[in-house]
């Protein structure tokens, strides 16, 4: 039933018309959603106004109109994934972190993941077994070039995304990271496997958290405070160059 909405539906839930589109939807990854992305993410677009019917928030940046959603988990990241994308807008860059699984990472370090193990729990819904859930490869070498220029560490390799956070264990910790998979994170092959489904743009650029291996810079630590200002001040930087990337690509509406 859902499964057949078409582009005006998904407006009508969105709340906004179609002139409104988005031309990329930023897709946050992060726990405490309305208050983070408000306080946070809603400074990297001009004119934020959220949307009365609809937990996301609407911007521009230059000449882009830029959707801006959180979600904790692959069906929340889904959910906002499909009905953007379902209402036209014709990418999503997933933002957020991930716990590092390999050596030689540091904090604020970023993964471009080429495509995201999919054990996500959701994505068996949108593709068919087999299938990676990948990016598209001219937005995801985009995003990692304009880290490169910025002198931001950038590694462009596979990751795992998981739906349960705190069943991670050593010793599955200590499998994921003997597979060879970069880092762990909740959303991006639920977003990656809905852009894919339905032909849209895809890309994930995420910023080294914690060191699942070492369990350095845990986050049931306290951080200090230069700690978290130099983890904020990434997060901006990576959320320009997403940007700047599709604004390369993707011609606005």
């Amino acid at each position: 039933m859902y499964r057949e909405l078409g582009p005006a539906d998904h407006r009508r839930i969105l709340g906004i018309e179609e002139p409104d589109i988005p031309d990329v939807l930023l897709l946050v990854g992060v726990f405490d959603v309305h208050n983070v992305l408000e306080r946070r993410f809603t400074r990297y677009i001009e004119n934020p106004r959220r949307l009365g019917n609809f937990p996301a928030w609407l911007g521009t940046a230059g000449r882009l109109k830029v959707g801006l959603c959180g979600a904790f988990g692959g069906p929340m990241a889904a959910m906002h994934a499909h009905t953007f994308l379902a209402a036209g807008t014709p990418a999503v860059i997933q933002l957020g972190w991930f716990g590092a699984l390999q050596p030689g990472m540091a904090l604020g370090d970023i993964v471009v993941p080429s495509h995201a193990e999919r054990q996500d729990g959701l994505s068996d819904w949108y593709l068919p077994k087999g299938i990676l859930a990948d990016a598209s490869p001219e937005l995801s070498s985009a995003i990692a070039a304009g880290l490169r220029a910025r002198d931001i560490p950038v590694v462009e390799k596979p990751i795992f995304t998981t739906p349960a956070l705190l069943a991670e264990s050593r010793e599955v910790i200590a499998d994921w990271s003997r597979h060879g998979w970069q880092g762990v994170d909740m959303e991006t092959a639920a977003t990656f496997s809905v852009a894919k489904a339905v032909g849209a743009q895809r890309a994930a650029a995420l910023v080294r958290m914690d060191d699942l291996v070492s369990e350095e810079d845990s986050i049931a630590d306290a951080w200090p405070r230069e700690r978290v200002r130099f983890i904020r001040a990434r997060e901006q930087q990576v959320a320009e160059v997403a940007l700047e990337a599709i604004a390369r690509l993707e011609p606005a509406h």
